[in-house]
């Protein structure tokens, strides 16, 4: 199925064929499920179905909900207050404007529902794990009270199966993410002085990721020997002679980020932040070299616990080794499905993007390393080049 009335946008983030392929790909597996037409309102899966963003300002508004709505026999429909934001970069013609601030464009939506002929019949929604609705819980109510004959059913699997598997388009703009997070990084670890705090770091890797082509950052997180707490609103903390800085960053480049990781010492590097730091680096190499399609993500994990156990050295948390993970997705967020965690049986598969993250402890010294790698046909492709040295800043 081909969409009507747009061959081309200049300013199109993808190409007319990479949005088929998504709509029609994600309509073979609705026709598997019965699903007559798929509802998404949260940002990241309205990007996706779009191909462009119809928010004034992301998830730093919720005034202004949009609604996707893709039918399985006809073209897809928008219901949105951003029109003027995607007519330079969604090929989608069934674009539904509405003006209300202080509700919900209930009735709009409703109409628009019925049009995808999806009524008595099921209708797929965002309820699924690490699914978020971008429309009123209280509207999405109303809506299932107002089509009694319609069942709303969880299409989170139909949503995470289109976004775990990256496009050549898709993979470019996180390749150029990656790039330009490392070159930053970089440039941070010349630049810091002992004067400066957690805040000064923090906002000056911003800054150094703007100037190195990001959009936008989706995160900076600092950590001075892992003692300080994991905090997007950093504290004005002053660096500490001795201690390990780690800096956990990504950049935006367009749509599609990367979260990983490096260190340095704040001072001379000792031989016991050398010994971990080369044995994190020897984890995280046994876990790449077992990368590939066909493997579990949860023998990831076992594979994450034995080499930690192979170079003497502790997970860093408890957790981290009986439930939590070693490495997780990445594309429109910084962590998506898969997760390399004993629960999580997901194959990879080509096209997948997820990294390895391997965290490690000796006494008070640990580190928690990453890198971000693409699923091929016979292996995987390392997109962090980043330098892996445990950089030094005089201090």
């Amino acid at each position: 199925m081909t969409i009507s009335g747009i061959d081309n946008l200049e300013h199109a983030l993808f190409t007319r064929a990479e949005m088929e392929r998504r709509w029609n790909a994600t309509r073979d597996m609705m026709s598997e499920e019965g699903v007559d037409a798929l509802m998404v309102t949260g940002e990241e899966n309205f990007q996706y179905f779009a191909g462009a963003s119809a928010s004034l300002a992301l998830h730093h508004s919720l005034t202004r909900p949009s609604v996707f709505i893709l039918p399985l026999q006809r073209d897809p429909i928008i219901v949105s207050q951003g029109v003027d934001n995607l007519k330079l970069g969604c090929y989608v013609t069934d674009v539904r404007p509405y003006t209300e601030l202080l509700t919900f464009p209930y009735h709009i939506v409703l109409e628009a529902l019925r049009d995808a002929g999806a009524d008595a019949q099921n209708i797929g929604v965002e309820l699924g794990q690490e699914q978020r609705m971008g429309m009123p819980v209280g509207a999405y109510l109303d809506l299932v009270d107002a089509m009694p004959g319609v069942s709303f059913v969880d299409a989170a699997q139909i949503i995470i199966a289109m976004r775990i598997i990256k496009s050549p388009e898709e993979l470019a703009y996180v390749r150029q993410a990656a790039d330009v997070t490392g070159r930053a990084r970089q440039r941070l670890f010349s630049t810091v002085e002992s004067d400066m705090t957690e805040r000064d770091i923090v906002r000056l890797m911003r800054q150094l990721i703007q100037e190195e082509g990001g959009d936008r950052t989706s995160f900076v997180i600092l950590q001075q020997d892992y003692t300080g707490a994991k905090n997007q609103l950093p504290y004005d903390r002053p660096l500490v002679k001795g201690d390990i800085l780690a800096v956990d960053a990504g950049a935006y480049v367009r749509q599609y980020t990367v979260d990983y990781a490096r260190m340095a010492s704040l001072g001379p590097t000792t031989d016991d932040q050398k010994r971990v730091h080369a044995g994190v680096l020897e984890v995280n190499s046994r876990m790449k070299a077992a990368l590939g399609p066909g493997v579990k993500c949860s023998e990831m994990h076992k594979v994450a616990m034995q080499a930690i156990s192979d170079v003497g050295l502790e997970v860093d948390s408890p957790g981290r080794g009986r439930v939590g993970r070693m490495g997780h997705g990445q594309g429109m967020l910084i962590t998506e499905p898969p997760s390399i965690a004993p629960a999580d049986d997901t194959i990879l598969a080509e096209g997948m993007v997820i990294s390895t993250e391997p965290g490690v402890r000796s006494g008070d010294v640990q580190f928690l390393w990453e890198d971000v790698h693409v699923i091929t046909s016979n292996g995987h492709e390392q997109l962090t080049l980043e330098s892996s040295e445990l950089h030094e800043i005089a201090f």
